[in-house]
């Protein structure tokens, strides 16, 4: 099997009629989402450190929530060993995905 990093690659049209790409990996979990989410060094990596943008959804199945991380470049947790790494999670409601949209076509 292939792992081609991301479980989507999603594209925008932009405003000057480009497209913006971003890959999209998805973590779905059945038990409540930590305010602090466990991710895998290796996926954490692969977020902060590609040219191509990344954003990581994770979605509560039980109660169809969705939480999400927008990676930046963060100083500490990628000069670290740990096999994992603490993200901070944001619970997405209507107005967050709306700008999650603009953010996603900007």
């Amino acid at each position: 099997m292939i792992d081609y990093g991301y479980d989507f690659l999603v594209s925008f049209e932009n405003d000057q009629g480009g497209i913006n790409t971003v890959g999209v990996v998805v973590k779905a979990t059945e038990q409540s989402v930590p305010p602090q989410y466990p991710l895998a060094r290796n996926v954490f990596n692969r977020l902060v450190h590609s040219n191509v943008p990344g954003l990581l959804l994770v979605v509560n199945v039980k109660q169809n929530k969705i939480y999400y991380w927008w990676p930046k470049h963060i100083d500490g947790p990628e000069r670290s060993a740990a096999r994992s790494v603490s993200i901070p999670v944001t619970e997405a409601d209507e107005r967050i995905k709306k700008d999650l949209r603009k953010r996603l076509a900007a």
